[in-house]
């Protein structure tokens, strides 16, 4: 009896894992994709954030947020930005790349983050809350870079 119990246990785990698996990897591709900012709230990009995040289909990622109007460099060098300069193009901008993966039917949206212009965010993991309505893709941020609670993120798909 418990073999016939163990096979039927077996043979249902592996149905599951198979209906499972296309799902997860169905709502992956449904949200890859090319995304600009539409809002952000609680972090020092102001009023008219520019961002860009892409998602592709086999889970890579990167994320380029940035203020309107950063200042640009008197000396037309990177490396020879003024304290000033720097100041604000670091606090008023932030990058990260890697890999992501869509949990839960889609209602959370986990990013292995590989590298960040906040190190700190570097090697780390940060599962998000996700909706997807039509083209707009929201996200909730586990913290923010600027530090305190994340706030939500609002991405708009581009055509």
């Amino acid at each position: 009896m418990h073999a016939r119990t163990a096979f039927a246990a077996a043979a249902a785990s592996l149905l599951l894992v198979s209906w499972v698996a296309p799902v997860a990897a169905q709502t992956m591709k449904s949200v890859a994709g090319t995304y600009a900012i539409v809002k952000l709230e609680g972090d020092p990009y102001g009023p008219k954030p520019q961002g860009l995040m892409i998602l592709t289909p086999d889970g890579h990622y990167s994320i380029n947020l940035a203020a309107s109007g950063l200042p640009k460099f008197a000396s037309n060098s990177r490396v020879k930005g003024t304290d000033a300069e720097n100041k604000a193009v670091i606090q008023g901008s932030i990058f990260h790349f890697g890999t992501y993966t869509v949990d839960d039917g889609g209602k959370f949206i986990t990013f292995n983050i590989k590298s960040s212009s906040f190190p700190n965010f570097d090697g780390t993991t940060q599962k998000r809350s996700l909706k997807v309505a039509g083209d707009e893709l929201t996200y909730v941020p586990p913290v923010s870079s600027a530090g305190g609670a994340g706030q939500p993120v609002v991405w708009k798909r581009m055509k």
